[in-house]
């Protein structure tokens, strides 16, 4: 059974002599739902599936409409539901507020909304309206029927609006400017909201900074881009160098000559660390130079005497016997070398031969390494039974 689950593809094998039974009328079938719960069951499934629809047509507002062609146009409002609807005229209402209100809303939000008016309405007074504010008193309605405080407000509602048109040729680098050909001229400088103007002296000594700002600026450039050209100036002409007002103060003949000395032995070493440097780096003889005794030179180590030297190659020469001893000892491999020159001796009568036992000792220790091998053999029986 799990096979036929998770195989889906395999055939079904049906066994010749069983026979069909109704699927519906098994023993274990479900109960089943009458003729009302089968049609109330459709309906709302058919319901679900008209909200899905519209929920999808809300969500995506690039669904494209699909129009039955069987359905006719008809009046929305001439429904046979909503003949005897007693809340129409109040839901119409609502609507052309709530229409009425984003139309104002979308004046708010888009100041750049041009405003539509209608040719058929005509002036009226703003503070005589049927929904103007009612006053509170009579002293607040001869405050705002005075002319000098109507005069007022239409200058700040006139400076409001210069303001917004201001804003809105900042907001706006593309809008044109529009001239009025009525205003002339007249001094940017001069202007009652002008800034302070500087003094003479003061324009003098900024000009005089910048000048020097200026010069900072190009010898900077001229230290970090090393690839540009040298501008000179035609109008000059040539001066000492090193007569100029603010030279550094020139060094006497003695102490260039011992600049020039210890500028000569700094190259000499630094020739002389490069030759231990790279030894592979040819040597460079010059041709003035004659060969002399290197021995006999002026800077020679002191040399050794001939006592000294003779001393000095005897410890050298046992030093080289005693390596060559330590070798033979620590390389077994290492063959003999026999000098043909040296004859066989007795290695027991040599001078540094160690002494020689007498016979009776000798006896009595073959003796004694008799025993010890007979009781080495009879331990070596007892502890190995097999």
């Amino acid at each position: 059974l799990a096979t036929d689950y998770s195989d889906v593809n395999k055939p079904v094998a049906v066994d010749p002599t069983v026979f069909g039974r109704n699927y519906f009328d098994r023993a274990s079938a479900d109960d089943t739902e009458t003729y009302e719960e089968a049609e109330e069951r459709a309906q709302i499934l058919a319901d679900c599936a008209k909200l899905q629809e519209l929920a999808t047509d809300y969500s995506n507002p690039s669904k494209p409409i699909v129009v039955d062609p069987a359905v006719f146009g008809r009046c929305v409002y001439s429904d046979a539901d909503m003949e005897e609807d007693e809340f129409a005229d109040e839901r119409a209402e609502i609507l052309a507020d709530c229409k009425a209100l984003k139309e104002l809303a979308t004046d708010y939000s888009r100041p750049g909304k041009p405003i539509e008016v209608d040719p058929a309405v005509f002036g009226r007074d703003y503070f005589k309206r049927p929904s103007a504010p009612e006053f509170e008193d009579e002293e607040m309605a001869a405050i705002c029927s005075d002319v000098s405080q109507l005069d007022e407000r239409h200058r700040i509602l006139a400076d409001c609006r210069a303001l917004k048109e201001l804003a809105t040729d900042y907001s706006d680098v593309n809008k044109p400017v529009v001239v009025d050909p009525a205003v002339f001229g007249r001094s940017y400088f001069n202007r009652p909201s002008a800034d302070e103007t500087e003094t003479y002296e003061e324009a003098e000594e900024r000009a005089q900074v910048l000048a020097d700002a200026a010069k900072l600026k190009d010898l900077a450039t001229d230290y970090s881009d090393v690839n540009k050209p040298l501008a000179v100036d035609p109008s000059l002409f040539g001066r000492g160098y090193y007569e100029r007002d603010f030279a550094v103060e020139t060094e006497t003949v003695e102490e260039a000559e011992e600049r020039a000395a210890i500028l000569a032995d700094a190259a000499k070493l630094k020739e002389s660390a490069e030759s231990y440097l790279r030894p592979e780096k040819p040597v460079a003889a010059s041709s003035e130079v004659f060969g002399r005794n290197y021995f006999d030179r002026a800077s020679a180590p002191e040399v050794e005497s001939k006592e000294e030297a003779d001393e000095r190659a005897r410890i050298l020469a046992d030093a080289a016997a005693l390596k060559e001893l330590a070798t033979d000892y620590s390389d077994v491999n290492k063959p003999i070398v026999v000098d043909p020159a040296v004859f066989g001796r007795c290695y027991f009568n040599r001078a540094s031969a160690d002494e020689t036992e007498e016979d009776e000792y000798a006896d009595e220790r073959a003796e004694i390494l008799a025993d010890c091998r007979a009781l080495k053999e009879l331990a070596t029986d007892y502890s190995d039974v097999n």
